[in-house]
């Protein structure tokens, strides 16, 4: 079984030959509309500046001395949604021609700043809540422009690169909450949601899967009725034993390990990350099913990390799922 043949069976939700780690048995295509610098300071395709911050790895964050308005007064004239027409995508392109095994490995695309991100990347988060209770119509006409523009994006992108899956990033919780009621999401995202995942599927995307840090628990559900596969973030301030119990037979789990505890913390022994995956595989695919591994270095103070996680993988997640499929745990020998 190729690497392709056994991504399908985790997104079947049936029991793979291995459990997969994304940056070796995926290609992953890079997303050429800058929608944030990635480790430095510039602006994004849309006119708005970031600020790398040295002490947290470089990752970049929104200049909110140089929002772009304040409220949604001719907010029309005012925004700068990206021209596709005018972006260069000869990069893609040729990324994209590297990739000569489609019919060996599944193709990921990731789309970074979902529509409600971009609402207050443009104007500020206090703004942009101040103005969806003051003038929610104008505001669900941004979200709606913006909604537009994602999926403009993703048919060209597709066109180029004919991803087999995309990952869609819209961050809506803290480590403690969410950012707002289930009831705004309702009113204001989840619509727009169903609608960028029937689209991504029409345009001829396999897989869709939402993106969002924090402690998102209670509105999987919701997720689901958009049409979403799969979990990416997978933070550990959620009951993930009970998330899993639930939903484990209907969503994906990605990356599938403690990017915040073990990965985030510097100094980590590479005993510690192996018993932290052992840990994580047990609890994520109790049942042998749903879950993808990938380290993802910028979430880690040791890039090391990453290395550690994929020679684990590529030892232990056949024996693991062999393991499963017998009805036996899986018991492996870590070094001390």
């Amino acid at each position: 079984m190729n690497e392709r043949k056994n991504m399908e069976l985790i997104f079947q939700h049936k029991q793979p030959d291995w459990i997969p780690h994304l940056g070796n048995d995926t290609y992953g295509i890079r997303d050429y509309i800058v929608e944030r610098p990635i480790m430095t300071t510039g602006d994004d395709a849309w006119g708005c500046h970031w600020i790398s911050c040295p002490t947290a790895l470089n990752i970049t964050h929104p200049d909110t001395s140089d929002l772009k308005f304040e409220d949604l007064d001719n907010w029309r004239e005012k925004i700068n949604i990206p021209d596709l027409d005018k972006v260069d995508f000869t990069p893609m392109i040729e990324e994209a021609k590297a990739f000569t095994n489609r019919d060996q490995k599944m193709t990921q695309y990731v789309s970074l700043n979902g529509i409600f991100e971009r609402t207050h990347i443009l104007m500020g988060f206090e703004n942009a809540l101040c103005a969806c209770m003051e003038e929610p119509e104008e505001f669900g006409e941004m979200l709606e422009a913006i909604t537009e523009h994602k999926i403009r994006l993703f048919k060209k992108v597709f066109e180029i690169a004919q991803p087999d899956i995309l990952v869609y990033h819209d961050d809506m919780a803290t480590q403690a909450s969410q950012f707002l009621s289930t009831d705004f999401y309702k009113q204001y995202l989840f619509p727009r949601y169903q609608r960028i995942v029937t689209a991504a599927r029409e345009i001829g995307y396999k897989y869709v899967v939402q993106h969002s840090c924090g402690r998102i628990e209670k509105i999987i559900p919701d997720w689901l009725s958009c049409g979403f596969d799969g979990w990416d973030s997978v933070m550990p301030c959620n009951d993930l034993v009970q998330v899993k119990k639930e939903f484990g037979d209907k969503i994906v789990f990605m990356p599938g390990l403690d990017t915040q505890g073990v990965l985030g913390k510097a100094g980590s022994s590479r005993q510690e990350i192996e018993a932290m995956v052992v840990r994580w595989m047990n609890m994520l695919a109790s049942d042998g099913t749903g879950l993808i591994i990938d380290a993802t270095v910028a979430y880690s103070l040791n890039p090391a990390n990453e290395a550690v996680c994929l020679e684990f993988i590529k030892k232990h997640g056949k024996p693991f799922m062999d393991a499963k499929k017998a009805g036996i745990e899986y018991v492996p020998d870590l070094e001390v």
